[in-house]
């Protein structure tokens, strides 16, 4: 029975092919693209599962109020991560890290940059349980100038050699390998060097030790013992603050425990300092997440739609079936059955086109064998979402020809009046794929207004023609007069300046206050600089003047006019008042116009410029434009006979900014590219509706044009059943669609308005494609020759 079934079906998909493949093939892109976009979702979901009871792991963030708003970090002062485990019983164990900035290593005449070298305390496998290759991962990290590598840079330094107990040398210092970490795991937190926290030294210059409490800059990880509830710890901080920091501290600063799972998805609003910088964004995952959504409903909703429709030309052979003692639980029964087998043979063409997708290429960072794996795990959801399919596309035309007497079924066509006035779903099935067509349509043209926004918003500094060229500190102070000397000298060059910072957001807060106020000191963010480099970034002066040489004002300050703000000042009156920051007072020499430091979707942040008195690290070069590729080679030549014991490494600023709005670009394409296929699934599904149904009509077409009617009205007559529910469609997804906008656009402090413009665009877009899938068919229809239409009769 269950082989005469599939001979049946079989049957029936060859006698209408080209529906049988406008119906499988729609069912198997949507699904498709919905697996692709799943994957993509489960891998942003996956980071830093692997760790053992990581239900009991967070990460401890600082909280620090001030009159410009709360500014969170995922860093801590050096002191918390011991005291934690000395003074609340609930934290089995606490480890704090510093990066290293950016470092020198060298493996015999071999030196790179590594930015990813941390110093880590000696149990930070017993908090963070990334898991050895090889060492003990207790004792890996105790001793003084020990270190534990990845196995990646393990290969890259030191071949298919055993790297324990050898040695490498990171800016000077010698260390020895005691451990070897596994291939990375999905984690926030990327290493490729960690190093003794014993070995760790505050930097030269910085005025603060190891026994502060007020430096901020050691991201801290805690994990509870079992049971021990988060909130019931973040109740104890205060008290705790209030034992360790003064009543001032103690009322601005709080600490918060985030969970591991949370910190990749949920860090956007968090500053992430010290080399910690993998993070993904939840409104944009569960964006994508919707999108995957809405395109697996329109591709049901297709097969459903167009199951329903094809069973409308089996009138007559239910009607035989019934007449020879079918029963209508047997007639109901097949055309489920029959539905489910089209469910399961549209999904394996959807993942036969997802591998090869995968194996072409064409979606990056994923492997064939993670594909593979989890498509194994994913198949008691692909049967549960065969059946749902089956069941929606098989369960109402069933119903509807078990319902037909062997008289009424007989009829064939003739009954196909009853059918079409019961067949609401059809029309409801129409709305919905539309609706969601118009949805997608207007966020498609947000996000690229948006994008195109953020792109040519000024920034307030030139960022186009800039080279950044890195020098550790100590090189830096002895060979930058000479280094920068002889790269004026080429007429490509227009300036050359350097910074202790980068323009990412990820420099750094320092406390201000007016010399002999009685006010608390206020948090403000920093950058630091050399002199003319206000002037090498086209950065506007407002007031006063900037850092210049020869330098006779190395303790002044340079404010923003947010800074001016804050302060209760105007630009004018802020030249010459004296204030405390960062360790040093000293006067205002000038007010900047406000310029992004950071990315747009936060506010132009109060800003304090000084010039440094420890790390100094990037060398900013302004080269002429058009004329990058024509002078890199000559500083290239300048740094090998100037510094030849380092790599000539740089970055282009342009690019650099620009990875700020990676994933903002990314989601950008993502939606223009699913939004075109939702578009091409939702029309594909139209004209093969419009095509059955015409079909139907073929007699009654014939008649009207005996009688007279035109080419013309037959065709409206055709298409305007259909147009009616995308112009209804059209209209419901205006409130949907500007509510899900809205929320997008609220993470950018920057952004455009929702204007009707968008969702005119959206409906009349929607509208035309939907006219250009139902006319096509119903012009061939209409101009058919009445003879051909009636002569079967």
């Amino acid at each position: 029975m269950i082989i005469r079934g599939i001979l049946i079906a079989l049957r029936h998909a060859s006698r209408y092919k080209i529906y049988t493949l406008i119906n499988l093939g729609g069912l198997a892109i949507g699904l498709s693209a919905s697996i692709i976009i799943l994957q993509y979702v489960y891998e942003e979901f996956s980071y830093d599962r692997f760790h053992r009871l990581s239900e009991n792991v967070y990460r401890l963030n600082t909280i620090t109020q001030s009159p410009s708003g709360a500014l969170s970090q995922a860093a801590a002062t050096p002191l918390l991560a011991p005291t934690l485990m000395t003074d609340i019983p609930e934290v089995e164990a606490a480890v704090r890290l510093r990066h290293a900035d950016d470092v020198i290593v060298e493996v015999g005449d071999r030196k790179f940059y590594e930015n990813r070298v941390f110093f880590a305390d000696s149990n930070f496998f017993k908090v963070l349980t990334f898991p050895l290759e090889k060492g003990n991962s207790n004792t890996a990290l105790q001793r003084i100038n020990t270190a534990v590598i990845t196995s990646e840079f393990a290969t890259k330094y030191f071949g298919k050699d055993d790297p324990i107990d050898k040695t490498l040398v990171v800016n000077g210092q010698l260390l020895q390998i005691t451990g070897v970490s596994s291939e990375t795991r999905k984690s926030h937190f990327r290493f490729d060097i960690l190093v003794s926290f014993e070995t760790f030294t505050p930097p030269r210059g910085i005025p603060l030790s190891l026994e502060s409490w007020a430096w901020t800059s050691f991201p801290t990880y805690v994990r509870l013992r079992e049971g021990v509830d988060a909130k019931s710890v973040e109740a104890k901080f205060p008290g705790f603050i209030g034992r360790y920091r003064s009543l001032e501290d103690a009322k601005k600063i709080s600490y918060q425990l985030q969970h591991i799972d949370d910190v990749y998805l949920h860090s956007r609003d968090i500053l992430e300092r010290d080399g910690i910088s993998t993070k993904g964004d939840y409104r944009y995952t569960m964006g994508l997440l919707a999108i995957a959504s809405l395109i697996f409903i329109i591709a049901c909703f297709n097969f459903a739609n167009l199951s329903t429709t094809l069973s409308i030309n089996r009138m007559k052979e239910a009607g035989v079936k019934r007449t020879l003692g079918s029963t209508s639980k047997g007639i109901f029964m097949q055309f489920v059955c029959e539905s489910l087998l089209q469910a399961t043979v549209g999904l394996v063409l959807a993942v036969i086109i997802h591998l090869l997708a995968v194996i072409s290429g064409l979606i990056p960072n994923v492997s064939l064998s993670s594909t593979l794996a989890l498509h194994l795990r994913w198949i008691p959801v692909y049967l549960v979402i065969v059946f749902l399919i089956g069941l929606l596309a098989g369960v109402y035309p069933g119903i509807f020809l078990a319902s037909l007497s062997a008289r009424q079924a007989l009829k064939g066509r003739s009954a196909l009046s009853r059918g079409r006035r019961k067949m609401s779903f059809r029309k409801a099935v129409i709305v919905c794929q539309f609706f969601v067509t118009t949805v997608l349509i207007a966020a498609s043209i947000v996000v690229k207004k948006q994008m195109d926004f953020v792109q040519a918003k000024p920034l307030g500094y030139n960022k186009d023609g800039i080279i950044v060229l890195h020098l550790p500190d100590k090189e830096m102070r002895r060979h930058y007069p000479t280094i920068r000397t002889k790269i004026m000298q080429h007429e490509e060059i227009v300036s050359v300046s350097a910074s202790r910072d980068m323009f990412d957001g990820q420099q750094g807060n320092t406390d201000v206050v007016e010399e002999g106020s009685s006010e608390e000191p206020q948090m403000i963010s920093m950058f630091r600089m050399y002199p003319n480099f206000i002037e090498t970034m086209g950065i506007k002066v407002v007031a006063g003047r900037s850092f210049t040489e020869p330098l006779t004002d190395s303790t002044s300050f340079v404010l923003n006019e947010a800074a001016v703000k804050m302060l209760g000042w105007r630009n004018s009156d802020a030249l010459a008042r004296r204030l405390h920051s960062y360790g040093q007072t000293g006067k205002v020499i000038g007010v900047v116009e406000d310029f992004h430091f950071a990315s747009l979707h936060t506010v132009v942040a109060p800003l304090i410029m000084l010039i440094p008195k420890t790390k100094v690290e990037y060398l900013y070069i302004r080269i002429a434009p058009h004329k990058l590729n024509e002078v890199l080679g000559k500083i290239e030549a300048d740094w090998r006979e100037l510094v030849p014991n380092l790599p000539f490494n740089f970055v282009v600023l342009d690019e650099h900014v620009g990875d700020m709005y990676r994933q903002e670009a990314q989601f950008s394409r993502l939606t223009f590219f699913f939004c075109m296929l939702s578009v091409g699934l939702a029309c594909l599904g139209l004209f093969g509706i419009t095509a059955l149904m015409t079909e139907s009509r073929v007699k009654e077409i014939g008649i009207r044009k005996v009688l007279g009617a035109s080419t013309p009205r037959i065709t409206v007559l055709l298409s305007s059943e259909f147009l009616l529910l995308v112009v209804v469609a059209g209209i419901l997804a205006l409130p949907a669609s500007s509510y899900f906008l809205e929320q997008w656009l609220s993470g950018f402090a920057y952004r455009i308005d929702v204007t009707k413009d968008v969702f005119i665009i959206a409906i009349s877009l929607s509208t035309f494609l939907a006219i250009a899938s139902v006319g096509v068919k119903s012009i061939s229809a209409a101009g058919t020759n009445p003879v051909n239409c009636l002569k079967n009769e």
